[in-house]
């Protein structure tokens, strides 16, 4: 009994399916917009790096203002034209000897601005603080910081410095 049900039903249901295809006045149809909007990367270039110096005897710190240093490290990051972002990093960052075991530890400081001027650039310090590219989609970064030279070990010091700039 249970095989003659389940064979009406499987047969009802075949029945409906093939005058569904049938008649087309009984056809749906549906249309289906898509739009999406590719938000272009942000590319940032480095132009020049960060230098240090030279160190003097007795010299316990290393400060490149990224104001008015001409050793400043200087970057534009390229994006959509009058967009906001926020640009994000670490300021403090641990540098490994490279063929030893000491450690120094450099504090990052940034400036940016919306025109090519480092002396007009303001300090760019951290907080979840939005920015904006200019009309040309660009935005002009030095890069400075503080070096510790307290406990410093005579040779090469090596780290990392990332930037994550993201739109909002």
């Amino acid at each position: 009994m249970k095989k003659t049900i389940l064979s009406a039903i499987i047969i009802l249901i075949f029945s409906s399916f093939a005058k569904a295809q049938s008649t087309a006045e009984d056809a749906v149809s549906a249309n289906i917009r898509v739009n999406a909007v590719v938000v272009p990367s942000i590319e940032l270039i480095t132009v020049n790096s960060m230098r240090l110096g030279n160190m003097q005897p007795g010299q316990l710190e290393i400060y490149v203002n990224p104001v008015n240093s001409l050793n400043a490290g200087y970057m534009i990051a390229v994006g959509m034209p009058e967009t906001e972002f926020r640009l994000n990093y670490l300021s403090e960052r641990v540098l490994s000897q490279t063929n030893g075991n000491a450690t120094l530890t450099f504090t990052y400081v940034l400036s940016g601005n919306s025109i090519e001027n480092q002396s007009t650039s303001e300090l760019l310090e951290g907080g979840n603080r939005n920015i904006r590219f200019n009309e040309e989609g660009r935005y002009y970064i030095w890069v400075g910081g503080r070096l510790n030279l307290e406990n410093a070990q005579p040779g090469n010091y090596e780290g990392d410095f990332t930037i994550e700039i993201d739109y909002i």
